[in-house]
């Protein structure tokens, strides 16, 4: 097991619950995945192969030189239309929805105007917020707690989303847990309710940001639809011992 960090050699001092949850999730990694945890004295990640070794952070890819001029495709495609969500304003009345238990989001969002609205929407649709306090608390967190909805900003930082590697952590996530979350991506690229960039992006729901006042409806919508479309699927793996 790792005794320092590999960035500022500080002493790593794992109580033995934490270094027994660390054991086991190594031991659960898949071939070529890796265990990330964030340095409690610099801050920086720290990733970890299976037999529990530092890795030595890949260095940046050189950017590609685009050519000077780009071919015209012989064909043109044409993508399908983002969706009518002109409903969202019709003032329509929701009909309540009784859960028997109260499971638990996460939501991943620094700005504060966003993340009070989409924490408002989920509590509304009865569920108990955690807010982690970066993305390496994020990724732990989720390490050894089950949520039942993730919810992310696809600026965090002030990046990209394909810079992020929270986003980067939920596509590499093994299949047996990541088909039990319900993944929102909201930022100003997206199409609200929009499932086919939900699916380029490995999401169950995608929110622009314009429309993140009406969160309590979208995410009723989205989840009625993904447990409409999958929920057979899944009680068919749970009758086949799978979860």
């Amino acid at each position: 097991m790792i005794s320092q960090c590999p960035h500022c050699s500080n002493p790593l001092r794992f109580s033995d619950a934490h270094r027994e949850k660390l054991s086991k999730a190594l031991e659960n990694l898949s071939p070529g995945r890796t265990l990330k945890f964030g340095c409690p004295k610099c801050k920086k990640p720290i990733e970890l192969d299976k037999a529990g070794a530092p890795l030595a952070k890949a260095a940046p890819a050189a950017p590609v030189k685009k050519p000077d001029s780009v071919p015209e495709p012989s064909k043109t495609i044409v993508p399908p239309k983002a969706p009518d969500i002109s409903w969202l304003t019709d003032g329509e009345k929701e009909e309540a929805d009784v859960l028997d238990d109260v499971p638990t989001a996460m939501v991943v969002m620094d700005d504060p105007g966003m993340r009070e609205k989409m924490v408002r929407g989920l509590e509304e649709n009865q569920y108990q917020i955690v807010i982690p306090e970066d993305i390496d608390g994020a990724i732990d967190s989720m390490r050894f707690k089950a949520y039942a909805v993730v919810a992310f900003s696809s600026t965090y930082g002030g990046d990209t989303l394909e810079n992020q590697d929270f986003h980067k952590f939920m596509m590499q996530m093994s299949m047996k847990k990541r088909r039990n979350i319900f993944y929102i991506l909201v930022g100003p690229e997206f199409s609200t309710l929009f499932d086919l960039q939900a699916l380029t992006h490995s999401a169950n729901l995608v929110i622009n940001r314009e429309q993140i006042d009406h969160a309590s409806t979208l995410i009723k919508k989205g989840v009625k639809d993904y447990e409409a479309l999958f929920a057979p699927y899944l009680a068919a793996l749970k009758q086949h011992g799978k979860n």
